[in-house]
């Protein structure tokens, strides 16, 4: 969280990413305006905030004295003031008689003086964020708070979602494993969270013993060195965190054991691919949430467009300060079959499609059966560069982290529209409509 000395430029936004969940902490905050009671309340739905726990209340500073007079601190207490001078270390002074010695305190003022943060850090003031702050600047101050001295940079998390089964999106994210570990030559971990159908280790030729049910099952927990042992190793690379495959296996469970082992594997490996099923389970939501990156695969059918519609307008919602999803439409150009158009596709989403994989069972069906990846059976057909591109956009893009008030950028993106299967219908129809009324002409 920058400073107030740093907060000269704030309206540039900011250019550093938030790199970890914020530990399982108690979260108190005591607003004086509504603007930042709704702000802390909003930063509690981001995914950097799952494992925390948030109450808002009104009154400022005075209220919380009164609070904890009789009661204990949380591990976090966040305060907003309308003061800008010495009145603020006032109101202070009987928050800091009433604060556990271990409770940390954020400040939230107007004043953006370099002269009152520092006396306000020498005070014993864990961090100040000048009002009005908007949620991700909250989550930042937070982080850098209870970050630890010294931790290691976590790896860059990318979850592929098929909208509807048979999308092809195990196949894609496979891919797009294998070719990030070859452009950026750092270690790519490659995660099969479809415990019953899971594909990893057939399309890379291999088995393992052990596999992510180890991982999710919670029986011990998570380390790395266990992690180790469960990962199959394909070069090096490119390891792969395999499913057994398997109809009689566990598909419910412990959305908490879920967070951690993400954050495991985050801390073990620079870039981590995950292959998510399409089930949309409490534990597989929490896990796509937990995603920096998350890439929709989608056919050119009408089902499948009514699901692409409800996961990005509902990711686009939920996730207000990460990058909004990106659209593969896969599989374009089946013969005989009817499809809907990619500039369709964009009209109704609200923007443009990402890539488009043409549709080729030669290319992809010979890589399937002999355990290879595209680019090593045909390195020159165009689904190999786009996925290239893909996959350098996903790798290089970090979460734009700016403030959100000016320009409304978060309340923007809220208010994203339902899906009308009706509307969707009627205007493909009318853009078939020309097409038939000119054959009629022909024929008379």
């Amino acid at each position: 969280m920058p400073s107030a000395a740093q907060n000269q430029g704030f309206d540039e936004g900011y250019s550093a990413p938030i790199e970890t969940l914020i530990p399982r902490i108690d979260i108190e905050s005591f607003c004086t305006t509504s603007a930042m009671a709704t702000a802390v309340q909003e930063s509690a739905y981001d995914r950097r905030m799952a494992r925390t726990s948030i109450a808002v209340a009104m009154g400022g500073i005075q209220r919380a004295i009164e609070i904890y007079e009789d009661s204990a601190t949380p591990h976090l207490l966040i305060v907003e003031t309308t003061e800008t001078g010495l009145e603020v270390f006032d109101e202070l002074e009987g928050l800091a008689n009433v604060c556990d010695p271990d409770t940390k305190v954020i400040v939230c003022g107007p004043s953006n003086d370099v002269t009152l943060y520092r006396e306000l850090k020498r005070q014993g003031v864990d961090e100040y964020i000048v009002a009005p702050a908007a949620p991700i600047q909250i989550i930042e101050a937070i982080a850098t708070v209870f970050a630890e001295p010294g931790e290691a940079p976590m790896a860059r998390t990318i979850g592929f979602v098929g909208v509807k089964g048979g999308c092809g999106s195990s196949t894609l994210a496979h891919n797009a494993a294998w070719k990030i570990s070859r452009i950026e030559e750092k270690e790519v971990m490659l995660v099969d969270m479809d415990v019953q159908f899971g594909t990893a280790g057939l399309d890379f030729n291999r088995e393992s013993t052990r596999t992510i049910l180890d991982a999710l099952s919670g029986a011990d927990e998570l380390d790395d060195v266990k992690l180790q042992r469960l990962l199959i190793e394909y070069d090096d690379y490119l390891s792969i965190l395999a499913a057994p495959s398997s109809l009689e296996v566990e598909t419910e469970f412990d959305e908490n054991h879920v967070i951690d082992m993400i954050q495991t594997i985050r801390a073990a490996t620079d870039y981590a691919v995950f292959d998510i099923p399409h089930i949309w389970t409490p534990w597989i939501q929490r896990s796509v949430m937990q995603m920096e990156e998350i890439v929709l695969v989608a056919t050119p059918e009408l089902a499948s467009l009514r699901n692409l519609k409800s996961f990005y307008d509902l990711l686009s919602a939920r996730r207000p300060n990460d990058n909004l999803p990106k659209i593969i439409l896969n599989q374009v150009g089946v013969p005989k079959r009817p499809e809907i158009a990619a500039s369709d596709v964009a009209e109704i989403i609200g923007r443009e499609v990402d890539l488009i994989v043409p549709y080729d069972p030669t290319l992809f069906g010979a890589a399937s059966n002999n355990g290879q990846m595209i680019e090593e059976v045909n390195a020159k057909h165009e689904a190999v560069a786009g996925l290239t591109a893909l996959c350098n956009e996903v790798t290089a893009s970090r979460t734009a982290l700016k403030k959100a008030g000016k320009a409304g950028g978060i309340g923007k993106r809220a208010k994203l529209k339902g899906l009308d299967l009706g509307k969707i219908t009627s205007m493909l129809k009318k853009k078939k409509a020309p097409k038939a009324e000119k054959k009629e002409e022909v024929e008379g």
